[in-house]
């Protein structure tokens, strides 16, 4: 070897070119990875399945019924709208499957990003127009590439946009407030180049019908990556329909009756009193339990204190006058309200005028009330 820097020496270098000539020394690659590697396309793989989507079926369906009722009052006549279920392909599979020309309108799905597509095939617009101006939609023209929409052609194309739009908005309302809005407009769909070859879009498509002969294809493109934000919203099944929401307010009428007509019970309980264990077991009928009369009573419904009320009597009846009303406690809080007023003892034991005789006695200007044991 040389010492000159060189890692090889001209003979050394001559040598080797000779062998490599004469087969002595193997010059093919070897194939170190292993025959069972697979080339793998992160990009390309596509990683969405139709149930990550499940509410677009939903969305969909709802479009569709109410496009039909848009389209009536545009046209003025009946126009057949059916759903397609929605395919998820790549960018430019979903070109290829566009005729040219047609009709390629470039969006924005606000507030989501990126741009999808909304396409007319040419026969829809040709009918829309014969049918617009009072014909029966049965106008069938062939449209070169080279010739472009006309000026009635392009305002009826808005027209039939603008109505796509409002009844996206409102399809879409229940899972997510969705807006479309118009950016360009294409004849030739290899010049809506809005995404990658192989990024990964969501095709929705919806066959019209137009009078006797009239047929055409309407497509709404969503890019996947701009779904994904919402995708846990549109993983699930919204209820959507007028019959739905006519069916969810008599459920709730049925609920509000069922509830108004519900009985609770009601207490007034007069006082609250501690006494010793051995007292309590000492009591018998005719034993008398004195207490400090309570300033309020308070008025227990189904266990909670709603109301602070005044004891005493109406129509030769016991009877409590509600003075207050008791804001019930968050969900979650402690209540910090004691059970007893009374100044006397502690450990409770319950009193109600409406179970027990009571009666009033008093000395010494202080008053003081007792409960007969019955």
């Amino acid at each position: 070897m040389s010492k000159s820097g060189q890692v090889l020496t001209q003979e050394e270098v001559a040598a080797l070119v000779e062998a490599m000539q004469s087969g002595d020394v193997e010059t093919s690659a070897e194939d170190t990875t292993g025959s069972a590697s697979q080339p793998y396309s992160l990009v390309g793989a596509d990683t969405t399945s139709r149930s990550q989507l499940a509410a677009l079926e939903m969305i969909n369906d709802r479009f569709t019924r109410q496009l039909r009722g848009s389209l009536l009052t545009l046209l003025r006549q009946a126009v057949k709208v059916s759903n397609i279920p929605f395919d998820v392909m790549t960018f430019n599979a979903y070109l290829q499957t566009l005729p040219s020309p047609c009709n390629v309108n470039i969006v924005r799905f606000l507030p989501l990003r990126g741009f999808g597509l909304i396409t007319f095939e040419p026969a829809i617009i040709y009918g829309a127009v014969d049918s617009f101006f009072g014909g029966r939609g049965g106008a069938s023209l062939e449209l070169s590439p080279q010739r472009g929409f006309t000026q009635t052609e392009e305002r009826i194309i808005q027209l039939l946009l603008d109505s796509v739009f409002e009844n996206l908005r409102d399809a879409w309302a229940p899972v997510y407030a969705l807006s479309a809005e118009y950016v360009s407009r294409e004849i030739n769909p290899a010049f809506a180049q809005v995404g990658e070859d192989r990024e990964t879009v969501v095709v929705n498509r919806f066959d019209l019908e137009i009078g006797a002969d009239v047929r055409g294809q309407l497509t709404v493109m969503y890019p996947f990556s701009a779904l994904k934000p919402i995708r846990l919203l549109l993983r699930g099944r919204v209820q959507t329909g007028d019959r739905d929401e006519k069916l969810a307010a008599r459920w709730a009428d049925q609920l509000r009756d069922a509830v108004i007509d519900s009985e609770l019970e009601l207490v007034a309980q007069l006082t609250t009193l501690r006494v010793p264990a051995l007292d309590l077991a000492a009591i018998k009928p005719g034993d008398t339990l004195w207490f400090k009369p309570p300033p309020s009573v308070k008025v227990l419904v189904q266990s909670a204190h709603l109301f602070d009320a005044e004891y005493g009597t109406a129509d030769n009846s016991v009877a409590v006058r509600v003075e207050r009303i008791i804001e019930p406690p968050a969900v979650g809080s402690e209540s910090g309200e004691t059970l007893h007023d009374s100044d006397d003892q502690g450990s409770r034991g319950e009193a109600s005028a409406g179970g027990h005789k009571a009666r009033r006695g008093g000395s010494a200007g202080k008053r003081m009330a007792g409960v007969t044991a019955a």
